[in-house]
């Protein structure tokens, strides 16, 4: 199997010697342009599975990349890591990057983080989107989970919520109809999650969980995310109750509020399944928010 490609942008060759170090040590391939002009033209020719960008570069900023990355279709799902010593400047990004590491890095820092990234590696490569719902793919939405929880781990930031939304019973459902009406249900389902929610999040089906995703990067207050489970609950009840009422669907919903202390996005996923078979078994209200700690004592 190749190797991922890491492409490693810093003009630093002390610095450089030290991510190169790291990122060989975790089984990359890594790429080092020391000119920020020639990792624009670099990255013309090829895809990278992930960038460590530093701000101030000869030529042409890191800024200016990350905002050529963004607004290309084939880089714009690139991970890319910032790293600078100047945290104002990060704090003034016109586009927010994956993740934010400030000089001095620390190797261990850098190393554990890598080691982490490393079970989203492969999913950049495959179709960001799912051919029935329209969202992102399951394997997508595991790639800016794993950044998410990252980006708690390495700044000031306390939690996010991870958003999942069922139809039930879904399978029975799946085994009455042909694929072709099964696949138009869904579709009009995810409809109906889709417009309850802002276009930029980050919404994904998992056909393997039967499960609707989606990331609350930002939770503003205690209450925002309960009220967010309110509007997509409302909205996908409606919409069960006028469709197959032999079965007597019904819509599912929780947040799993994430913090540090979580040490991996598989731990996550074990949680978030832990809390749909509560809400299943009535245990809990229906939205209901759920955490690390309540998941526990359970």
């Amino acid at each position: 199997m190749d190797k991922p490609i890491a492409l490693i942008v810093e003009d630093d060759r002390d610095i450089v010697a030290l991510f190169r170090h790291v990122l060989d040590v975790a089984g990359y391939h890594t790429e080092i342009v020391l000119d920020g002009k020639d990792a624009m033209d670099r990255l013309q020719s090829f895809t990278p599975n992930i960038v460590l960008l530093d701000l101030q570069l000869p030529r042409m900023s890191g800024i200016e990349i990350l905002k050529n990355m963004r607004d290309d279709e084939r880089l714009k799902r690139v991970p890319v890591v910032v790293i600078t010593a100047y945290a104002p400047m990060a704090d003034t990004l016109p586009v927010e990057p994956d993740l934010l590491l400030l000089k001095p890095v620390d190797i261990n820092q850098l190393s554990s983080l890598v080691q982490r990234l490393q079970t989203t590696q492969g999913a950049i490569n495959e179709p960001s989107h799912d051919k029935v719902t329209g969202l992102y793919t399951f394997s997508f939405f595991t790639v800016r989970l794993a950044f998410s929880l990252e980006r708690i781990k390495q700044s000031s930031l306390r939690r996010f919520g991870v958003l999942f939304a069922e139809a039930e019973p879904v399978a029975k459902l799946k085994n009455q109809l042909s694929q072709d009406e099964y696949d138009a249900f869904l579709h009009k389902l995810a409809d109906q999650f889709r417009m309850t929610l802002r276009p930029t999040d980050t919404m994904a089906w998992s056909p393997n969980h039967n499960l609707f995703f989606t990331l609350i990067e930002e939770i503003p207050s205690p209450e925002a995310p309960l009220k967010i489970a309110g509007r997509v609950k409302d909205s996908m009840k409606r919409f069960l109750e006028n469709r197959h009422q032999d079965l007597e669907m019904k819509a599912n919903v929780g947040v799993l509020l994430c913090d540090a202390e979580y040490e991996n996005i598989q731990t996550i996923l074990k949680d978030i399944e832990s809390a749909r078979t509560n809400l299943r078994e009535g245990l809990y209200t229906n939205p209901s928010i759920f955490d690390r700690e309540m998941l526990n004592r359970k």
